[in-house]
């Protein structure tokens, strides 16, 4: 009975172990096969950004973490949808990075993320995993606004419909430990334009001069032609 107990505490921790180092939460056997990505590419900065026409290798930074993380059910989403998969490990700290890009398309967009945990000078491996969600991403809540995810820690694509006018929140978190680890994602069929700049006022005293001139030759003009 006695080695019963031991051989079962045994085979639960190997599990444990196996299952921490997996590439996914649920045992589901993935392939990967998706397109291995090398840059870099720096991703743009706060306010309404397009995506790179690129891969973007990046990292966490330990700057930011959460409680728990999205089970990894071996199923990578799809335009068609996917229901949020659930917390893990709701007691765990991981490491999480966020990347804003703006979609100012006017129907829904199909879009893919080419996600690929194996890049960068330290790659993640089995810890990283991304999700896409419409607007905001609130590491307490990480259900709300979900879009889709990569459902394993592989090198592959997943794809998601995103709302007309809405911005997509690229959430990659780590799956194992809040480790310091680099990854890399490409962004595709994303619409996205943003207008030009408005062109500041000229107030240099020659512009000024000149747009008297012009006034007072217009103004003249108009009495001219009352005359």
């Amino acid at each position: 009975m006695k080695n019963s107990l031991i051989s079962a505490a045994l085979l639960l921790l190997v599990s444990g172990a196996v299952s921490a180092q997996s590439a996914n939460d649920a045992g589901v056997a993935v392939s990967g096969g998706g397109r291995s990505l090398t840059g870099p590419v720096i991703p743009a900065g706060p306010g309404l950004t397009c995506a790179p026409v690129g891969p973007v290798i990046s990292a966490f930074t330990g700057g930011t973490t959460q409680s728990g993380r999205i089970f990894r059910d071996g199923v990578a989403s799809t335009c068609a949808g996917k229901a949020y998969p659930g917390i893990f490990n709701a007691g765990t700290t991981y490491n999480y990075q966020t990347y804003t890009y703006g979609n100012t398309g006017t129907t829904p967009s199909c879009v893919t993320i080419n996600f690929d945990p194996n890049a960068g000078a330290t790659p993640c491996a089995t810890n990283a995993h991304a999700s896409a969600y419409a607007n905001s991403y609130d590491p307490a809540n990480q259900g709300t606004n979900f879009l889709g995810d990569v459902g394993s820690s592989v090198t592959q694509p997943f794809s998601f419909t995103i709302p007309a006018g809405q911005q997509l929140v690229l959430a990659v978190t780590n799956t194992s430990a809040a480790a310091v680890c680099t990854f890399a994602f490409e962004v595709v069929n994303l619409p996205c334009v943003i207008a030009p700049p408005v062109p500041a006022p000229v107030n240099s005293p020659l512009a000024m001069i000149l747009l008297g001139l012009a006034l007072a030759g217009l103004g003249g003009l108009v009495v001219a032609r009352r005359s």
